[in-house]
């Protein structure tokens, strides 16, 4: 529809140009054009990336005058599962999933386009300026986060809104074999929210492939170029969920002052086939998706006899070190080089974080897989307890894991389903946005005392 209104704002010289014009917009309401953006992928679209000019802050449309207010708006879990007694979730001798709902009414693509039609509407249904004004500390220190995923949106916003705070700044990064409707929907909820956008450039993910990887690095470049300047920035996948509050954030980075939290692996862990050999694109018969192929050749050496570190895909990253990742010779040419190994995604951030390098910001010079990292807890199947399923050997958690979660000095934790146990979302939100609410900051004790910190050096003062 945005095409189309942008085609009638042109000059349009003569009777049959105007008549061309409003034919079409006649047309619009008569066809349901929606039904049929599903056959197409969003791959397909001419994308624009837009970058407001100066950050926005939004004035709070209602200051709560107790937290209650929240609840009755239904600002807080999902709409669908008010009344769910979420004291039960958090003790693990009373939790059991059987106590909690096991669905949740969805909300689809087209109701969020049709939705974003009134932004001020949509803002105060979903509860995105549901938390209070943002303390002195948390303006000064804005964070950025990286999205990416390619279904359940409402999931996804349940996510967004749960880290959303005016001041911070947000990319969302699509697979570009969402559908046309899924991605336009979006667009649609972001330009509702001017602090947050769709990456500039999407990628066709493929599993372990190149584009995984690619897709948070298009985020963090337009990141650089917004105009909040953010302190920290975290990638995630939409599946994850906070463990944190944004204060809680916030003191935790500040005490991180400047060092990155990146996973770093070694030994036997470290997979090495997985770049030793190059690895190849080839079309998958079955489901007609390119698929990544080892090959017999060697790969060469990386370069600037960097030694490889495996870690995750995930990570808390201090401004300069992705500036450094985004625009140094280093790292650029360690990017090329990665093109042709599995799960790069996997590599390239541990490999430059634990690299003995003096010109990487952040970075960590001592033995990787000695330290805590803290940036996403997921639990392992044969190593961490799960009450319900697995998924490529992560857990799926559900109410009975929340005990045990709550605990953890992770910042987030990954995965959730909206289709499995959507009370343990529910449940979570809950709890933060009760801390929020009442500014709590949790003990950090444990964060002041990890290894990576780094440590502001006293000044020395001499007589003059």
């Amino acid at each position: 529809m945005r095409f189309i209104k942008r085609g009638c704002k042109r000059k349009i010289t003569g009777l049959v140009g105007a008549l061309v014009c409003l034919c079409t917009l006649w047309c619009l309401k008569l066809f349901d054009v929606s039904k049929f953006l599903g056959k197409r992928r969003c791959e397909d679209v001419l994308t624009r990336f837009e970058l407001p000019t100066r950050p926005v802050n939004f004035p709070h449309p209602v200051r709560l005058r107790n937290i209650s207010a929240a609840y009755k708006r239904g600002w807080v879990g999902f709409r669908g599962l008010v009344g769910c007694d979420c004291t039960l979730a958090f003790n693990a001798s009373t939790v059991k999933n059987s106590l909690f709902p096991q669905k949740v009414d969805r909300i689809f693509p087209l109701q969020y386009i049709e939705e974003s039609n009134d932004c001020a509407e949509l803002r105060d249904k979903y509860g995105f300026l549901r938390h209070p004004p943002a303390l002195e500390e948390e303006l000064k220190f804005p964070i950025a986060f990286v999205i990416l995923f390619y279904k359940d949106l409402d999931q996804v916003l349940f996510l967004l809104r749960a880290i959303y705070r005016p001041h911070n700044v947000y990319c969302l990064s699509v697979d570009t074999k969402s559908s046309v409707e899924f991605l336009e929907a979006v667009r649609a909820v972001s330009r509702c929210l001017p602090n947050v956008f769709v990456a500039s450039k999407l990628e066709n993910i493929v599993y372990a492939g190149f584009s995984r990887l690619m897709a948070d690095i298009h985020c963090m470049e337009d990141l650089l170029l917004h105009p909040v300047q953010w302190r920290y920035v975290i990638n995630m996948p939409g599946q994850q969920f906070p463990l944190r509050s944004n204060l809680e954030l916030v003191e935790i980075l500040k005490i991180y002052n400047g060092a990155n939290d990146v996973e770093g692996l070694v030994g036997h862990r470290m997979l090495a086939a997985r770049y030793q050999f190059k690895h190849i694109y080839v079309k998958d018969e079955t489901t007609g998706e390119e698929k990544l192929v080892k090959t017999g050749e060697k790969n060469a050496p990386p370069p600037h006899q960097l030694e490889i570190v495996k870690g995750s895909a995930y990570g808390t990253f201090a401004r300069e070190f992705v500036n450094f990742v985004v625009r140094d010779t280093v790292a650029r040419d360690f990017l090329a080089w990665c093109k042709t190994i599995s799960s790069p995604d996997e590599y390239f951030w541990a490999t430059l974080h634990h690299s003995h390098r003096p010109d990487i910001p952040g970075h960590y010079t001592g033995q990787p897989d000695k330290k805590p990292w803290l940036t996403t807890y997921a639990s392992w199947g044969g190593r961490d307890p799960c009450a319900t399923i697995h998924t490529r050997g992560v857990c799926i958690f559900s109410p009975e894991d929340l005990p045990g979660l709550v605990l953890r000095p992770e910042l987030f934790a990954n995965k959730f389903y909206i289709t499995h146990y959507p009370a343990a979302l529910h449940c979570l939100d809950e709890l933060l946005f009760n801390l929020t609410f009442a500014r709590a900051v949790r003990d950090l004790s444990t964060y002041r005392q990890l290894p990576f910190v780094i440590q502001t050096q006293p000044t020395n003062k001499t007589n003059s």
